[in-house]
């Protein structure tokens, strides 16, 4: 019932877009406004009554889809990237939004239509598969990780706090280097400072 309202929808549209694009064509030949809008207006009162067809039987089919609808948007495209059967525009999203209208009709209820994917896919076919199995792992997994992150910087920050507060046994004769070493470095820099303040004065 749905593929026939479908159907008939898209004939209705291609009909309509046939007729509105012959009208335009005609206008063009007639190269006069007055003839162009003349045209465009039969062509709105010759097919006007298909619009409103057309648009009662989408509205119809919006009403009887609306549980497929909800139901197609719990339920993986197959052919698809992280897409739900609603809103992918694949050919296998349009069957299975079919087969969904068809096992409404035949009385199943949503956990039964969701195992009947489930059946012929696997848990998958679920936007947002059951939290068992390996499908409990990919859910459990990146707490783990982030627990075993947390307790790698801790036990890190903890041995870099050791070593700084560690101390270092030097003999005397390096101190001696270093702070003559220093004691030089800062004769350099007297001195530097003595040659710009006696060129600068």
């Amino acid at each position: 019932m749905t593929g026939e309202a479908g159907l008939r929808t898209g004939v209705l549209a291609k009909v309509r877009a046939l007729a509105v694009a012959r009208a335009l064509v005609v206008a063009r030949s007639l190269a006069t406004v007055r003839g162009a809008l003349a045209l465009l207006a039969l062509a709105v009162l010759a097919f006007g009554p298909f619009a409103t067809a057309q648009d009662a039987s989408s509205a119809q089919s919006v009403q009887i889809g609306s549980r497929a609808f909800d139901i197609s948007r719990n339920l993986r495209c197959p052919v698809c990237t992280s897409e739900s059967v609603a809103d992918s525009s694949a050919e296998i999203a349009q069957q299975m939004r079919a087969l969904i209208q068809e096992k409404i009709d035949e009385g199943l209820s949503d956990a039964q239509i969701y195992t009947f994917f489930q059946e012929r896919y696997g848990d998958w076919i679920l936007l947002d598969p059951p939290k068992r199995g390996v499908h409990l792992l990919v859910w459990l997994l990146p707490v783990v990780v982030g627990a075993a992150a947390v307790v790698v910087v801790i036990s890190m920050a903890r041995r870099w706090l050791a070593a700084s507060a560690k101390t270092e046994d030097v003999s005397q004769a390096d101190l001696e280097r270093v702070r003559a070493a220093l004691a030089g470095a800062a004769k350099v820099d007297d001195a530097a400072t003595d040659v710009e303040s006696d060129k600068g004065g």
